[in-house]
């Protein structure tokens, strides 16, 4: 799909999403705050329709010299997504139980209400329940990422790197909503694991070119006995990796080649091919044309952005795949939803000998919340296995 259908494609995603449940809330507050007429009417169809579209709008003029301008407009649009989304489930919840009291022949009594007629008070437990869970979703995103100790028994590792210690940072996404201070604490934190490596797999910026530069610059305080190896997600093509060159301080992006680590350990670094190619109208080579025979043989490590490919990577031989992107949905109940799009969706999967990690990231993207998917970083022990 060319560049230009693919984006057509998302806002037509975007505006039957949206405009949908924008719609829904529409006709759901019309009916409860009858008799609604004239300019209140007006005013309220105004409200729905800016919201449908706000977020599409937005996403386009991102790609614009306008963006400065609609930034400060980003970071209210996406807070009330956020809020819209949970305000739609609290009302589709709260009609299927009105549905249910119904055929049961039971009401709320009156002190449940407040003295508020039904109607009145099922628009405020709506919307209060809406804050409530934004609230709290804003409070997790921004909470310091849990450790998640993970252990791999990776084949081909030397006896003499049993115990290799990798820590995986993925989809930081500095940006409007993930602050330089909150990168700091970040690297303060992987620093005090004292890894042997550490990766990176990809989104390190949220699509601005100076937040790229700016999250390169921080991320290159990180300290590893073996340096720190990245390879650009979707977002980092479109914040201009191609023109930032191969990283700064400790960071080394792999493009679509193979470095050896501690002697022993091959780590692939592979392009996004879907972000590769709208930003450069050209494909990414395929995974036979960058990992050859000697995966079979050695110790091996692939960074790949997106979790695909992976029964071919485990075809291949390939001993463990580290990939973001998803941020394992990020907000309940999209993280279920996510599961049908990637079904290597968030943690430790395993097919034949090959490992697999997805992890949930650091940052977000859209609404600044997570519900139920909170932020981590990846502390991985490698472990030799007995040939």
């Amino acid at each position: 799909m060319r560049p230009r259908s693919q984006l057509l494609a998302f806002i037509a995603v975007m505006l039957t999403v949206f405009g949908g449940m924008h719609y829904y809330l529409y006709a759901r507050l019309r009916s409860a705050l009858a008799p609604c007429s004239g300019p209140e009417l007006w005013a309220l169809r105004a409200l729905m329709v800016c919201g449908a579209i706000s977020f599409p709008l937005l996403r386009i003029l991102s790609r614009t010299s306008v963006w400065r301008a609609a930034a400060s407009v980003y970071r209210v649009v996406v807070v009330w997504l956020g809020f819209v989304l949970y305000a739609f489930l609290s009302a589709l919840a709260l009609q299927g139980l009105a549905a249910i009291l119904q055929v049961a022949g039971l009401g709320l009594p009156n002190a449940i209400l407040l003295g508020f007629s039904p109607a009145h008070a099922a628009v405020a437990l709506v919307a209060a329940t809406a804050a409530v869970l934004v609230g709290i979703g804003f409070a997790k995103a921004q909470a310091m990422p849990r450790i998640t100790d993970v252990g791999i028994a990776l084949a081909h590792l030397p006896p003499a790197l049993d115990g290799f210690c990798l820590v995986q940072l993925s989809d930081v996404h500095l940006g409007p909503f993930t602050s330089e201070r909150r990168l700091r604490r970040i690297v303060e934190r992987v620093n005090t694991l004292a890894p042997d490596l550490v990766v990176i797999t990809g989104d390190l910026a949220d699509e601005k070119p100076a937040h790229l530069a700016e999250a390169m610059l921080l991320l290159g305080h990180v300290r590893a006995r073996h340096g720190v190896l990245a390879v650009p997600g979707n977002h980092d093509f479109f914040a201009g990796i191609d023109v930032g060159g191969r990283g700064a301080g400790s960071i080394h992006f792999l493009r679509n080649e193979r470095v050896t680590v501690a002697g022993a350990i091959d780590v692939y670094g592979i392009d996004d091919d879907p972000a590769a190619a709208r930003t450069r109208g050209s494909r990414t080579p395929r995974f036979e044309e960058v990992i050859g025979p000697e995966v079979r043989q050695r110790a091996s490590i692939v960074l790949f952005h997106q979790p695909l490919g992976y029964p071919r990577l485990a075809e291949m031989g390939v001993g463990l795949v580290l990939s973001g992107h998803t941020h394992g949905g990020q907000l309940w109940p999209v993280s279920w939803l996510g599961r049908w799009l990637y079904p290597y969706n968030a943690g430790h999967y395993q097919i034949g000998e090959s490992h697999f990690y997805v992890s949930r990231g650091t940052g977000t993207w859209g609404p600044p919340m997570r519900l139920g998917v909170p932020p981590e970083i990846v502390h991985m022990h490698l472990r030799a296995t007995a040939e």
